[in-house]
């Protein structure tokens, strides 16, 4: 079984803090086509919401998956990602923000094939940057790792990551031979940003 984890709960101070999950490209919410994407490709989908007020904003756009609500305050991604990875039941989940609305799925599968039998598989581009939030993860081992970095005050995503001892590197040059232009990593931050993707 494999599951997907969609984080929504973040304040999008970029955006003026409007819901960024709920802004629209063509006919659909960002957080819709994020579902829609991820529904050909996982057995579950969990979405993350920082509190129940966003979980009513959100309720609409949800298609019915499960949402988790985050336990501990102000310490960004790493709540979401706990308490989805406690939720999940699939021994590998795909952790993605809610602001890539182009996600391949053949990248997707890429990723879950490379995690397997390792506690996680990450996109690394030429700098060595990683990407952890489009990145496939061992279930109990991430789960473990973050609740220790929130325990030890380190906020960063790569916190727990960098934890782990069997880690997978999946190189941009590979991932650009299914998706030429690397729209899966598309994501959204800024109004401008928004008003780009209307066109594209």
């Amino acid at each position: 079984m494999r599951s997907a984890l969609i984080l929504a709960g973040g304040r999008s101070r970029r955006m003026g803090f409007k819901e960024k999950a709920l802004l629209s490209i063509g006919n659909k919410t960002i957080l819709e086509h994020v579902i829609d994407a991820l529904d050909g490709v996982v057995d579950e989908i969990i979405i993350s919401m920082r509190d129940v007020s966003q979980q009513e904003l959100l309720n609409d756009y949800t298609r019915g998956h499960d949402v988790v609500l985050d336990k501990f305050a102000d310490v960004g991604p790493l709540s979401g990602i706990l308490e989805g990875l406690k939720t999940a039941k699939g021994e590998y989940v795909f952790v993605v923000a809610c602001d890539m609305p182009y996600i391949n799925i053949d990248v997707v599968e890429l990723l879950f094939k490379r995690a397997e039998g390792h506690d996680a598989a990450l996109p690394v581009w030429e700098n060595e940057n990683l990407e952890p939030m489009h990145a496939v993860y061992r279930t109990s081992p991430m789960a473990v790792e973050t609740e220790n970095a929130i325990l030890r005050n380190e906020r960063f995503v790569l916190a727990p990551v960098f934890r782990m001892k069997d880690l997978v590197f999946v190189k941009i040059d590979e991932i650009r031979e299914l998706d030429t232009d690397l729209r899966t990593f598309v994501n959204v931050n800024t109004p401008d940003d928004v008003e780009k993707l209307q066109y594209d």
